[in-house]
């Protein structure tokens, strides 16, 4: 009985307690939650400037799709002497978080090959430069996957753009894998009510996507946190619909646990006659009579 009791509140520590949850953001199948998809920049149909792995037959530089994370990489070359009319070109991407990891595949192809393999960007976080990332190639012809380029941990709790750009006069090829960030669903408790108007999330999550995160590569790289905040434009509906999904799910348990309880009083209470009639015995009287016997004794 005494865990019927307790097990309510084991199944409320969880929620209460507000753990940071992770989610990606995949190249290509883009946000595991809300689906928002990666804005790659500049477009040009006729010729992309930044091309996803089904798009890069005839690439110089292709990475094993095997290894990547999902199966998927979008990769782009910015070179402003081959190409002097690119100016920019830039990733960006929106989430709700306290926390962003930027994951990268580094490709290590000789200079003579005169194929770019090093790269050199900078991000920004909200319109703020929040660090940096360069990889010189050795020569090997070898790949790095899952390589952490940018991580920070001391973002507002809130919706934030995130760029990955590069520029300037260094030729760089820039491999974007995935990204990773941490949310901080909202405390919940046995006085929370869902709203009237809220509404379950219908948004679901490809059967491919991986389920746990590789290791990662720590390269080179110089980065820094802004604490500039800007107000976003990315939807809370996610965290809304969970908030309401475990309210519902903890009272469903509570209501079982007590239907079990009821249901258990009520079994006793039915059976406890019964049990009186079956151990009762009839009185006896003196003589050796039993009480409510019609025979007599005869001397």
């Amino acid at each position: 009985m005494k865990l019927l009791v307790i097990a309510p509140f084991l199944l409320l520590h969880p929620v209460v307690s507000g753990q940071l949850m992770n989610h990606t953001i995949d190249d290509t199948l883009g946000d595991e939650v809300t689906g928002f998809k990666v804005q790659y920049s500049p477009l040009n149909a006729s010729a992309p400037v930044w091309k996803n792995a089904m798009q890069c037959a005839d690439c110089g530089i292709i990475p094993d799709r095997s290894s990547a994370m999902n199966g998927t990489w979008t990769g782009a070359t910015y070179n402003p002497i081959s190409n002097p009319a690119l100016k920019n070109m830039s990733a960006e991407l929106k989430f709700h978080g306290s926390a962003i990891y930027i994951y990268l595949i580094v490709s290590n192809y000789p200079v003579e090959t005169e194929l770019t393999s090093n790269v050199f960007c900078d991000f920004r976080i909200d319109g703020a430069i929040a660090g940096s990332f360069s990889h010189i190639t050795n020569g090997s012809y070898r790949f790095a996957y899952n390589v952490l380029a940018y991580s920070t941990t001391s973002l507002k709790d809130d919706d934030h753009t995130f760029l990955i750009e590069s520029t300037g006069t260094q030729p760089s090829y820039i491999i974007f894998d995935y990204a990773l960030y941490s949310y901080k669903p909202p405390s919940l408790s046995l006085n929370d009510r869902p709203s009237p108007t809220s509404s379950i999330a219908s948004d679901s999550i490809g059967a491919s996507r991986s389920s746990t995160y590789p290791s990662f590569t720590l390269l080179s790289s110089t980065s820094s946190s802004s604490s500039t905040a800007a107000s976003g434009t990315l939807s809370t509906k996610s965290v809304k619909a969970l908030t309401v999904g475990v309210f519902l799910g903890i009272l469903t348990s509570i209501l079982f646990v007590v239907l079990l309880v009821l249901v258990n009083l009520s079994t006793k209470k039915s059976l406890f006659p019964l049990f009186r009639a079956f151990r009762q015995p009839d009185p006896v009287v003196p003589g050796g009579a039993v009480e409510g016997s019609r025979e007599k004794m005869v001397h």
